[in-house]
């Protein structure tokens, strides 16, 4: 009886070693779009903690579960990097999970996270997030050629301009589709949209997309995105009285923002110190 009850003494302290919670930016995500996840790690052993390091494996993994409860494949994640934790202290990690593996069914997903500390072989567990795998019909297709010098040139391609409408927010999303086999090769979010302007959308000459749009009042996006479906560039234009940014493109293809003034979202008013990037406009 006195081993059981120091056995049981023994595995509460180690459950209690470590608090790990996991948080998601939003609930609902567009199919095949990166699902960035923050981990949140303190240390309770009352000592300092290593984690990961040289020939040591991975500390940190995710664990995914469908609508039914049925788990999916164990996300493994590379977080073999060493990592020391002092008494009563704090790490966080962003790992974009879908990075391990993408979930492309629709509907609902349970995530939970999961940290393995080495010397005792325990794992800790977090708390378990939900979020939803939705869709939406494109707003704007294109198909092209992928021309030399991209990976998959000669291939037909699909641009595509999605406009999702989240509980609290619109966003504007950009997908890329294999036109002979109907896969769809990335989804990615290009920003905030208000719909008070349409947004301007072209392929240029050397067939990249270029999308304009109203991100928020007075302040416009462009992206340029490649063929392969990186996304080259994002500026930003601020509207004036009678000048509103406007994408142009000439007969030879050749394409250009003409109205507006450049606009960084990063810099302070005159005046104001200089904002760091993490206190930018919500969504820039």
């Amino acid at each position: 009886m006195r081993f059981l009850l120091l056995l049981l003494c023994l595995t509460g302290a180690a459950r209690a070693q470590f608090a790990v919670s996991l948080s998601l930016p939003r609930t609902n995500f567009l199919a095949l779009e990166a699902i960035p996840a923050t981990v949140t790690l303190t240390n309770r052993s009352g000592a300092e903690v290593v984690l990961g390091g040289p020939g040591r494996a991975s500390w940190l993994s995710f664990q995914m579960t469908d609508n039914g409860g049925h788990e999916l494949a164990p996300l493994n994640v590379d977080a073999s990097d060493m990592v020391q934790i002092p008494p009563g202290g704090t790490i966080q990690r962003k790992i974009v999970v879908t990075d391990a593996y993408a979930p492309s069914e629709l509907g609902n997903y349970g995530l939970m996270a999961r940290v393995h500390h080495t010397p005792s072989g325990q794992f800790y567990g977090s708390n378990r997030v939900r979020f939803n795998i939705t869709d939406t019909k494109p707003m704007w297709e294109q198909n092209f050629g992928v021309p030399e010098g991209f990976r998959g040139a000669g291939s037909a391609r699909r641009y595509g301009i999605l406009l999702f409408i989240d509980i609290g927010s619109t966003a504007l999303y950009f997908r890329l589709t294999d036109e002979k086999t109907g896969v769809r090769l990335q989804t990615y979010r290009l920003g905030p949209v208000s719909m008070a302007h349409d947004p301007q959308i072209t392929i240029d000459a050397v067939n990249q997309l270029q999308v304009l749009f109203l991100a928020q009042p007075n302040v416009y996006a462009h992206c340029v995105v490649r063929p392969d479906g990186s996304l080259k560039s994002r500026t930003y234009y601020r509207d004036e009285p009678g000048n509103r940014p406007r994408l142009v493109q000439e007969a030879g293809g050749e394409t250009r923002i003409v109205g507006g003034v450049a606009y960084d979202p990063s810099a302070a008013p005159e005046g104001k110190p200089a904002r760091k990037a993490s206190e930018r406009p919500p969504g820039l």
